[in-house]
């Protein structure tokens, strides 16, 4: 059986953690020499499992090919949750359902919880007009701030990837300051791969950045800000929400006025109506990937970023 966190769900949550507060410890970290990590999603443990290296036990709580958006608990993850001394996450509202799950917990009993967004400000990206939400309404960063109305996927840009670095690295050092040092060296060379990352997406985007293109919903803002490019529209203005009529009509003519080249689509993808607008206006269709999900393991994050450079390069080209 799964469960949400309603009331009833978080009620039922809370019951269970008593056994696998006594019972759970065997199967992770057990040794006790080495604190225990959390992560909620694929980029997240990618980053956070960099840092750690052998200096903390890191384990991510979805599956590799299950996503956040609306995720919900099982029992299976309460372990999970009971055990960790520190739980990393997106933030954002993205991640509303492990908050409410979290700060239900007594203080005593909470782990700490670390956001790669955490510091941002200015750099995120609001568009509440826009009718486009990943997280509750009323979900907020745990500090006051609502976020219905901005984009929660800061991952897709390496400069703000390097900041969600520092974060962990800091959450580390705090809860586990003997091993500071091991830490900090293996962000520093993490963040200057993200750095190297970002001066590559620079150099091979340059020369296509005017050319326009179309994606399956509002996943890639952060980075098409960071690199300049140009964004005609989405097929989907809410996820999983087929587009109307009219929307699709408004998306044929502006193929036409800005001469689209390609619709981006998700890996994950199902849309016919993706496939019957590229054949309709005879432009291409191909994927990029949100890197929601993923392999769970070190160098995947890159790995799965230059694979998406390599297709916006080779599409808009």
């Amino acid at each position: 059986m799964r469960i949400s966190s309603s009331r009833f769900g978080l009620a039922v949550i809370l019951g269970g953690w008593i056994y696998y507060g006594l019972y759970g410890a065997i199967a992770w970290g057990a040794d006790g020499n080495s604190i225990r990590v959390l992560t909620s999603f694929f980029p997240v443990y990618c980053l956070a499992v960099e840092v750690a290296g052998d200096g903390a036990s890191v384990e991510n709580l979805l599956p590799a090919k299950v996503g956040p958006h609306d995720y919900q608990l099982a029992p299976k993850d309460l372990r999970k949750i009971t055990l960790a001394n520190l739980v990393i996450m997106n933030g954002l509202g993205l991640e509303s359902w492990l908050e409410r799950v979290i700060q239900q917990q007594t203080p005593k009993e909470r782990p700490q919880m670390v956001r790669l967004a955490d510091g941002l400000d200015d750099e995120l990206i609001r568009e509440g007009a826009s009718g486009h939400s990943h997280g509750d309404k009323d979900s907020s960063d745990g500090h006051g701030h609502e976020h219905s109305d901005i984009n929660p996927h800061i991952w897709l840009d390496p400069c703000l990837a390097a900041h969600g670095v520092t974060n962990i690295m800091e959450a580390m050092i705090k809860s586990d300051p003997s091993r500071s040092e091991g830490y900090r060296k293996r962000a520093e060379v993490l963040i200057g791969r993200l750095e190297a990352l970002h001066r590559e997406y620079e150099r091979r985007l340059a020369p296509v950045r005017a050319q326009a293109f179309i994606t399956h919903h509002q996943a890639f803002p952060y980075l098409i800000r960071r690199y300049g490019l140009k964004l005609a529209g989405v097929l989907e203005e809410v996820p999983e929400v087929e587009p109307s009529a009219r929307h699709l009509k408004r998306l044929s003519q502006t193929i036409r006025e800005q001469k689209v080249r390609v619709l981006f689509v998700e890996p994950q993808s199902t849309s016919k109506i993706a496939g019957q607008l590229a054949r309709d206006h005879g432009i291409g269709l191909a994927e990029l990937d949100p890197l929601e999900v993923g392999p769970l393991e070190a160098g995947a994050y890159e790995r799965l970023m230059r694979q998406n450079l390599s297709i916006l390069v080779n599409q808009l080209r």
